[in-house]
């Protein structure tokens, strides 16, 4: 069962628009109507194939549906056809992480992995929020089977904003590792050089 997500941004509000979309074929059932409120633990819609039934249940705590694909419900559907979408507005909390992260590039794990921000356990971090990172430099290791691999920063200069995981956390490929705020070189004004 696949799933995008937006945010929009409306007057002083943010809105999480989330669309889901079936990830295989099968008979789909849709369990909710247009403008319901849904919370956590809600069944949205069910996929049957070969007498197996999947359930999408809401992982949000309060949404509204929009866009439910009534069309589809109780039909056979094909890969990635869509089903119907969530509107969360996202809390004062949310909205100002929102904001902060448009201004991040992101790190994102390479591979499912345990990943580490000491090289050895007892040893300090090899980054922490707000050190400079340059290109090439060890910013995690990821341990996958006993192996070890260290993750080498390969953008531009910047400054470490967030560490998105704890030391010795499983993390899955492609979830967020860091947010990193770009900082070029500056040239030193004339008072910096003879000061």
């Amino acid at each position: 069962m696949a799933i995008e997500s937006r945010i929009e941004k409306r007057g002083d509000d943010y809105f999480k628009i989330t669309r889901y979309f079936t990830s295989h074929t099968g008979t789909v059932s849709v369990r909710v109507n247009e403008g319901q409120q849904v919370e956590e633990g809600d069944v949205l819609y069910t996929i049957t194939r070969l007498d197996l039934i999947k359930k999408r249940v809401c992982d949000i705590s309060d949404a509204t549906v929009k866009n439910a694909n009534r069309n589809i419900d109780n039909s056979f559907c094909g890969y990635y056809t869509h089903i119907l979408d969530l509107e969360h507005k996202l809390t004062p909390e949310e909205a100002q992480v929102h904001e902060e992260e448009a201004y991040y590039t992101f790190i994102y794990a390479p591979q499912g992995a345990q990943y580490y921000t000491t090289p050895n356990p007892g040893l300090p971090p090899l980054i922490n929020v707000g050190d400079i990172i340059e290109k090439g430099q060890v910013i995690a290791i990821a341990m996958v089977m006993k192996k070890r691999r260290e993750i080498l920063y390969e953008g531009e200069r910047g400054r470490v904003a967030k560490i998105y995981f704890l030391n010795g956390q499983q993390v899955s490929e492609k979830e967020k590792l860091f947010g990193i705020v770009l900082k070029p070189f500056r040239k030193k004004t004339a008072d910096e050089k003879t000061g």
